[in-house]
């Protein structure tokens, strides 16, 4: 289960920047969901810009130099997940987890763009990460899922933890890929 005090209390322990980087590792860790063509199939350019928005999130936690073009993501993302504040209508199937997989890089992205906001922004993107891969186990097929949505939940408060006691981007990230790859084998097991 999503412990919301934890998770607040974990985001709050951050600075911006540690924000910003447990924000892009969840966002590592589902973004390769999009490599399953039964979810992007139709949605190759969000694919595409998701997988942008990624390079852009892990160049910034990585404190390197980036020259993205942050108002056109942003406008791209508002074209498809429609304006901000106004409730957007849910596609159906496999549209579905690619807005819910938009909705966390639209997050990632604010968590980065918008300092101030960072930590309802990142809190934002636990939620909807956890989620996603407590969808992973709801939806799958196969009997012998693990309780993803909780190992995902686990994951994020020891990368949080990890992260404030200055943690090395490269470890943490090698950490999230492995549950990336995880969930990858998963979603070959959920049906739409």
């Amino acid at each position: 289960m999503f412990d919301r005090d934890r998770a607040a209390a974990a985001v709050e322990s951050l600075t911006p920047l540690g924000r910003g980087q447990l924000a892009a590792l969840c966002l590592n860790r589902i973004s390769g969901l999009l490599d399953d063509v039964r979810i992007s199939g139709e949605f190759s350019s969000i694919a595409e810009l998701v997988y942008q928005i990624q390079e852009y999130a892990v160049s910034c936690a990585r404190q390197l130099p980036s020259d993205f073009d942050l108002v056109g993501m942003n406008r791209r993302l508002r074209d498809f997940l429609g304006p901000d504040d106004e409730p957007h209508e849910e596609l159906p199937g496999w549209g579905a987890w690619v807005m819910d997989i938009a909705s966390v890089a639209d997050y990632v992205l604010r968590t980065w763009s918008t300092p101030d906001e960072s930590a309802e922004n990142c809190f934002e993107v636990l939620l909807s990460t956890y989620s996603i891969a407590g969808y992973l186990e709801d939806d799958s097929s196969s009997p012998n899922v693990p309780a993803l949505g909780e190992m995902e939940f686990r994951h994020q408060m020891d990368e949080a933890g990890a992260i404030a006691d200055g943690g090395e981007w490269g470890n943490l990230a090698q950490g999230s890929a492995d549950l990336a790859q995880s969930y990858q084998r998963w979603v070959e097991y959920v049906t739409a």
